[in-house]
């Protein structure tokens, strides 16, 4: 194959490449320190993304693991819920590593619409407790 057939081939895994992000977004609308809970969710090697929304007295964080860990969403889930309960006591604590948890915070983070974001907070609480 000669290079003008394999560059489009490289130029479109390129950009397909670049449309998993693996980001680590914190949202912030209490007066606690945030700093603590990003430093703790980026140092956990087996978390490959996450959103974190700080909302009056509720902290939601959801995570993306990474692939050979996705068997064990839910205990790295349950580990980083009680870790952060630890360094915020104060705040009802909630860790997910369903992806539509993510993507709804995320979707909060990006809307940032005040009147509206209690009543998301307690919709994805709700969803997170239910059983499947």
């Amino acid at each position: 194959m000669t290079i003008r057939r394999l560059l489009p081939i490289f130029g479109i895994i390129l950009l397909l490449s670049g449309c998993i992000p693996n980001e680590f977004t914190v949202e912030n609308h209490t007066g606690e320190d945030a700093k603590e809970a990003e430093d703790l969710i980026k140092k956990d090697d087996r978390i490959k993304g996450a959103a974190t929304l700080f909302h009056d007295d509720h902290l939601i964080v959801g995570i993306r693991v990474k692939t050979f860990d996705r068997f064990n969403k839910r205990k790295i889930a349950k580990e980083l819920e009680k870790k952060l309960t630890e360094i915020y006591p104060d705040l009802s604590v909630l860790v997910s590593a369903d992806s539509k948890v993510l993507t709804e915070i995320n979707n909060l983070i990006l809307k940032d619409d005040e009147k509206r974001m209690k009543k998301k907070i307690h919709e994805l609480i709700s969803l997170t407790e239910e059983e499947t």
